[in-house]
């Protein structure tokens, strides 16, 4: 009996930690995705200065920069269930639990 728990706490820790690791993995991900243009940019205008930095792709990257600051609330979203309640707490709406036993929804 108490190896059946014991399995089943393993079993909740070790999906606990794979679902950190993804998630970790996901934001590095977005992380890399939105700094990396700029960082080229950067280091082309180290080696050689002939970067214009009023072009478009130098602009559009350094929005890529700004959107990395907002990214992670919806990698969350996407991956936290109790995330994606709290955000529905806060944002007014009627939260039901999933294992509400009344019937009503």
């Amino acid at each position: 009996m108490l190896f059946q728990a014991s399995a089943a706490v393993s079993s909740s820790v070790n999906k606990a930690g794979r679902n950190a690791v993804v998630t970790s993995l996901m934001i590095c991900c977005g992380f890399i995705a939105c700094w990396t243009l700029v960082e080229i940019f950067f280091f082309i205008n180290t080696i050689h200065h002939v970067i214009d930095f009023s072009g478009w792709l130098y602009h559009f990257g350094v929005v890529l920069v700004v959107s990395n600051s907002c990214i992670n609330p919806f990698i969350y979203a996407a991956k936290y269930r109790e995330f994606q309640t709290a955000i529905k707490r806060m944002l007014g709406k009627q939260v039901h639990p999933a294992n509400s036993t009344t019937g009503h929804t």
